[in-house]
């Protein structure tokens, strides 16, 4: 994990286990990094890339938390479950940001939470796949799904074969009493 953290520290690119499935990542204060990540995947420059936190206080450091994004943290986090909220401080690499808004969660996996907290940052969590394809539960899949592209990556961390699951919720949180649902997934709201 150590080697990871160095990565992450340096501008690296890496490949880390999440609760749904193995996730590309990188500091997400780092725009050069999170361009690698967009060039690796194939992804289109007008999408975002979410990102996971160490712990709900991370997440408020970066993001405005609303009533409902703190009952709805309360209720998932750690979890499958990314909400949508107004970002609330400058530093986070533009292809992260959208419009003032950033996809943001807390996972149910103790390496990416580790990661994130060693790092001092949150991290980008996209799935570890070209665009267009995947999840993938294990580095071996991930390595030949991205073939030649995952040349850029600076480190694997290897969390085993992942149990297959859902990907996870995206909920975008207006306001107290307002959400969307941006894309069904593991967390049933």
């Amino acid at each position: 994990m150590t080697g990871a953290v160095s990565a992450l520290k340096s501008g690296g690119v890496i490949v880390y286990p999440t609760d749904t499935a193995y996730a590309i990542g990188c500091d997400a204060m780092n725009e050069s990094a999170v361009k690698k990540i967009f060039e690796m995947k194939g992804r289109e420059q007008s999408k975002t890339l979410p990102l996971i936190a160490a712990d709900t206080d991370m997440v408020r450091t970066w993001a405005e938390m609303p009533e409902k994004a703190e009952e709805l943290a309360q209720q998932h986090w750690p979890g499958p479950l990314t909400l949508v909220l107004p970002a609330k401080k400058q530093g986070l690499a533009p292809p992260t940001v959208k419009d003032g808004w950033v996809a943001i969660r807390v996972p149910d996996n103790m390496i990416a939470t580790d990661l994130s907290r060693e790092a001092g940052v949150p991290i980008v969590a996209t799935s570890a796949n070209a665009s267009g394809s995947g999840p993938y539960y294990s580095i071996a899949d991930v390595r030949a799904s991205l073939g030649p592209a995952s040349e850029p990556v600076d480190c694997y961390v290897d969390g085993g074969v992942l149990p297959n699951k859902r990907v996870s919720t995206i909920v975008k949180v207006w306001d107290t009493n307002h959400i969307e649902i941006i894309r069904e997934g593991a967390v049933k709201l």
